[in-house]
């Protein structure tokens, strides 16, 4: 697990740091003697301070120790008993995916949860970057003969034509623009009631793109009162997660582990609690048990 050890560091920094200001302005005042007593007070104080950080330190690395030690226990105890926590976990429960980076898709793996997991996966779409070019949504107006001006106009098509009739034919239309791709849609696509987001990117550019993007599928899926969950790899060093938690959403950072798949089981299954589940430092719980 990764514990933040930041403030320590910064702490331990500020003090060598005054300490080398104090000793400069010391000798350029000659040594002056109220000025070498006070000196030597900062440093017997720097020294307590010094040594009580160490302690802390010490402190901290024996619970990192300890809560690695139980975390290992428990993702020895879930592989072992996998296939029964997971089974029938998820029977009537229609979930869809949503992938917005192609370069990590790894959606078919989440696929292989839901139906292990007796569920039912209404679609798996990936939602491209073309949807920010102005050209490719002036091609989609025309091809759906309906204003389409904007990302946020393009995403509302997506979602309002899942909630109809003609969702395959309507869909084509923008894969053929190569807007999105339609991994899987299912008959009963239309009566889903939870959405699994994978966002994960690492660009430079990623929070431009979050705000475009993501965000916008965020807000019009809690406009139509759809359970949302947010996946993330345990060594990804994306911001994602963090920004999908910001939206109060639920949040998982280790969906590659199975103590992960059984936090997406545990929370698609409930549809109502809203944390972030995982090891990271934007964490709050590792998984999602009842209280």
């Amino acid at each position: 697990m990764n514990i933040n050890m930041k403030y320590y560091i910064v702490t331990i920094g500020s003090i060598f740091l005054a300490l080398g200001i104090g000793i400069i302005v010391g000798f350029n005042l000659n040594y002056d003697q109220e000025l070498s007593k006070q000196q030597s007070e900062v440093l017997s104080q720097f020294e307590e301070k010094f040594d009580s950080l160490n302690e802390e330190k010490s402190d901290l690395n024996k619970q990192i120790d300890s809560l690695n030690e139980k975390y290992d226990k428990l993702k020895t105890y879930v592989s072992q008993n996998y296939n029964l926590l997971i089974a029938d976990a998820l029977t009537n429960k229609n979930t869809g995916i949503i992938l917005t980076n192609e370069k990590n898709d790894y959606s078919e793996e989440l696929e292989s949860t839901i139906k292990e997991a007796n569920g039912n996966l209404a679609f798996n779409i990936v939602i491209k970057d073309t949807i920010e070019d102005s050209e490719k949504l002036k091609e989609a107006a025309e091809a759906t003969g309906i204003e389409i001006k904007s990302s946020q106009d393009c995403i509302n098509y997506i979602i309002d034509s899942l909630n109809g009739e003609t969702a395959k034919s309507d869909l084509e239309k923008l894969a053929k623009l190569d807007l999105i791709e339609i991994k899987s849609l299912n008959k009963d696509y239309a009566s889903y009631e939870s959405v699994v987001l994978v966002g994960e990117n690492e660009d430079e550019n990623m929070k431009n793109s979050f705000e475009l993007k993501e965000k916008n599928i965020i807000s019009k899926l809690k406009s139509e009162k759809k359970y949302l969950v947010a996946v993330q790899r345990e060594e990804s060093t994306s911001e994602f997660i963090k920004l999908c938690s910001d939206l109060n959403i639920s949040t998982i950072d280790n969906i590659d582990s199975e103590v992960g798949k059984i936090s997406l089981t545990m929370l698609v299954k409930d549809e109502s609690k809203v944390g972030n589940y995982g090891i990271g430092e934007n964490t709050t719980d590792l998984m999602p048990f009842s209280k």
